[in-house]
C-alpha cells in the first residue's frame, strides 16, 4: 500500500471513554508491522519517537512512518521544500484535518458508499482545509 491510511481505531487498554492507557492507531500499526518499540520519546532527546515521512499525522500506513529521534525529524523536516497544498498547509491543523477525513469516512460507510466513493470524498475532505493560493 502507497497512500496514506486514515485511522480506523483507537487502542485503549481501558474500557468507555477513558484516554488512559490510549494508543494512537499509527502506533499501533508500526509496532504491529516492525515490533514493539521498547521506549518512546517521553525522558530523554535521544529518545525514539515516531514520525511522519508523508506529514499526514493521521496517516496510519506503517510504510509512511519512521522511528528516529526528535532532532532528526525536525531537521528532516526543514530540509524539505515546502508544499503549498501538502498537509502541513491544512487551515483545521493536523487534528482538525484528521477528523474530517474521519467523518467524511464514517458518514460515506454509513450510506454504503463504494471505496472509489469513499476515496473521492477523503479527498474533497482534504482539499476543503487547504489555504487559498494564487497559483
Amino acid at each position: 500500500m502507497d497512500k496514506c491510511s486514515p485511522p480506523a481505531f483507537r487502542a485503549a487498554s481501558l474500557p468507555g471513554k477513558s484516554r488512559r492507557g490510549t494508543v494512537p492507531a499509527h502506533l499501533f500499526t508500526f509496532q504491529l508491522s516492525h515490533g514493539v518499540i521498547p521506549r518512546l520519546g517521553w525522558t530523554g532527546t535521544d529518545d525514539p519517537v515516531l514520525w511522519h515521512r508523508c506529514d499526514s499525522h493521521g496517516c496510519t500506513n506503517p510504510a509512511r512512518l519512521r522511528l528516529g529521534t526528535s532532532a532528526e525529524n525536525r531537521t528532516e523536516w526543514a530540509q524539505r521544500p515546502r508544499d503549498p497544498g501538502g498537509p502541513l498547509a491544512d487551515l483545521r491543523g493536523a487534528a482538525g484535518r484528521t477528523r474530517a477525513i474521519a467523518d467524511a469516512i464514517r458518514e460515506r460507510l454509513r450510506e454504503g458508499e463504494s471505496p472509489q466513493q469513499i476515496e473521492q470524498r477523503i479527498q474533497d475532505a482534504e482539499r476543503q482545509g487547504l489555504p487559498l493560493t494564487l497559483w
